[in-house]
């Protein structure tokens, strides 16, 4: 975070002195470009959704003046440093908040894999295809469900909480296409 201040003063810096050039164009899009990778790779794991923004604005700065538009470059551009502030201050509340969702995922999973597994067991009427993947997809889950818990011990808490929320996912898939209401949610 440290890093960004400067990064952003001088990204600010840049596209309030500029003319309508080209130079002042490739400075704005540069300063952006340097200011979003300082974050890149902590936005990728924890707020991607809002890295795709970042990356969409950019790359519509690019773009611009590709075609010469000097002024769109920028415009486009200039508002990236700016909101990389949001953005890491994103990836702090994402990281605070990990902890406490996986807590509540590692109590509800086993119980929500023990419901699909019922919902399985106990299906009637079913076509042979559903009930096949169901069971498919149910023999899978214990080893699903072992790969998030080892990336939560390897200390990856976004990994084991997104495998955790598939399997989840997959596991209400599954009850529904059964007909099984769901009980966590």
């Amino acid at each position: 975070m440290k890093k960004l201040i400067p990064v952003l003063c001088c990204a600010a810096l840049l596209v309030a002195g500029c003319g309508l050039s080209k130079a002042p164009a490739q400075a704005a899009i540069k300063a952006a470009e340097e200011a979003l990778n300082a974050v890149r790779a902590e936005a990728q794991q924890f707020v991607p959704d809002q890295l795709a923004l970042l990356d969409t604005a950019l790359a519509n700065a690019r773009n611009s003046f590709e075609k010469g538009d000097y002024n769109a470059a920028i415009a486009a551009a200039k508002d990236v440093p700016l909101k990389i502030k949001d953005l890491a201050a994103a990836i702090e509340a994402r990281k605070a908040e990990l902890p406490m969702v996986w807590e509540k995922m590692a109590k509800e999973m086993p119980k929500v894999i023990a419901d699909a597994k019922t919902a399985v067991a106990k299906a009637k009427g079913v076509e042979k295809e559903t009930l096949a993947a169901a069971k498919a997809g149910v023999d899978g889950m214990p080893a699903a469900w072992k790969q998030a818990e080892e990336a939560f011990k390897a200390g990856n808490l976004a990994e084991a909480v997104g495998r955790a929320t598939e399997l989840k996912q997959q596991a209400e898939k599954i009850m529904a296409d059964l007909g099984t209401k769901t009980a966590a949610k």
